[in-house]
């Protein structure tokens, strides 16, 4: 991994995929062993994809977040599984208080959940389908940004319908996982491109599965301020983070140290507010 002193893999899971590695134990073993500060984790149980995932309701599902982070405060942060059309925001309200521990007068000192996630594929939705609109909004009441697949081979999770669904709501940023997953990546990191150029939304892209060449095109076209370091841990079961050495020596061959920082641990930092986690 690369001298960075700070790494945060702002796209990680807990829960049962059948087919994956997706252990809680795999994950503390991978994070520990290439030395990955703080991982953001979404329960995978909460998609709903017949004969491979649990599809648990919205408060089954992040309950078991919760308690993976309570069980790891120093390694773990959670993001909350939304499930449009089949849950509510509503419901989501109570997790936004939920925390780690309480100081003696009472105050939360840290927060479990820091954003949230959507996975228009998984629990077929169109990203940018009206009932998706209550969850940015309650997005935007907690000051959360919104981690949402992208897969330009699938219609529901497009970089197009992210991109609509997110100029609707400018004020809430959107992290587009995958930068189109399988691909092609070169027309998510386009639209985003031209939509940030033109003031249409707050955008940023994220690593998980792209190639190093379509990494090293985000750079260019976003720049290190719009670009978040994430891997699906642990997609690859054991040895997953070695699927991203070539990644990281080629930022670390290709940036600055600050923006090298930026773009491993800064950047999730600021977006998901980690650094305020301990204000009352």
């Amino acid at each position: 991994m690369p001298s960075s002193p700070l790494i945060i893999d702002c796209h990680a899971h807990i829960g049962e995929f059948r087919g994956y590695d997706l252990s809680e134990e795999t994950l503390l073993e991978e994070i520990d062993r290439e030395g990955v500060s703080l991982a953001l984790v979404s329960n995978i149980d909460g998609a709903t994809v017949s004969g491979k995932t649990r599809g648990l309701d919205e408060g089954a599902a992040n309950r078991a977040t919760a308690h993976a982070v309570r069980r790891h405060p120093d390694r773990l942060r959670g993001l909350l599984w939304g499930r449009p059309g089949q849950g509510s925001p509503e419901a989501l309200e109570r997790f936004v208080t939920e925390s780690l521990a309480a100081d003696e007068a009472g105050r939360w000192t840290r927060r479990v959940f820091t954003g949230l996630k959507l996975h228009p594929e998984m629990n077929q939705f169109e990203a940018d389908a009206p009932e998706v609109d209550g969850y940015m909004r309650f997005a935007r009441r907690h000051r959360f940004p919104v981690v949402i697949h992208c897969d330009a081979g699938v219609d529901e999770a497009s970089p197009e319908r992210i991109i609509a669904l997110a100029a609707r709501h400018p004020e809430v940023p959107v992290v587009l996982y995958h930068m189109g997953f399988g691909g092609p990546h070169e027309q998510t990191i386009e639209r985003t491109a031209s939509a940030l150029e033109a003031g249409e939304a707050e955008l940023y892209l994220e690593t998980a599965q792209a190639s190093v060449e379509a990494v090293l095109e985000a750079l260019r076209r976003v720049g290190p301020r719009r670009v978040l370091f994430g891997t699906d841990a642990t997609y690859y079961g054991k040895g997953h983070y070695a699927r991203y050495h070539a990644l990281l020596a080629a930022l670390e061959g290709t940036l600055s140290p600050e923006e090298l920082t930026r773009v491993l641990a800064l950047n999730s930092i600021q977006l998901f507010a980690l650094e305020r986690e301990h204000d009352s």
